[in-house]
């Protein structure tokens, strides 16, 4: 009786292995998309490639992580600048719509920064090490 396996310990085994695979393939999604989305490689908001040594794309000045292309630069200062000063740019694209769209992606940007500072997160990335 000793060469009998239990099928119902095999199948416990299995499920448990695909159980850490899940979690394991969870893990490596949430850590690539903190670490993607701080890439220095690449526009923090339209995901264009960057030339890092650019004087051109500088990060803005409240997030020393964001890097932003050119455009994306031009458009967040106004948005910036519209935001302090209560004011209308002139552009008619910058309308009440964009101004959310800003405001939703600054506070995604916020949201990612304090996960990245968790202790969680951080707990993440050591036991992946």
């Amino acid at each position: 009786m000793d060469k009998i396996l239990s099928i119902t310990e095999r199948l416990r085994d299995r499920k448990q292995k695909e159980q850490e695979e899940a979690v394991r393939r969870k893990a490596h999604t949430v850590q690539k998309m903190v670490q993607c989305s701080s890439c220095r490689f690449s526009c923090a908001m339209c995901g264009s490639r960057l030339d890092v040594s650019d004087p051109a794309c500088p990060p803005a000045p409240n997030d020393s992580s964001l890097n932003l292309c050119e455009c994306c630069y031009a458009e967040y200062h106004d948005f910036l600048e519209m935001s302090e000063q209560n004011t209308r740019s002139g552009i008619f694209w910058h309308n009440r719509e964009w101004m959310e769209l800003w405001s939703a992606w600054v506070e995604y940007r916020k949201a990612i920064r304090n996960f990245r500072d968790s202790r969680e997160f951080k707990r993440l990335m050591e036991e992946s090490e």
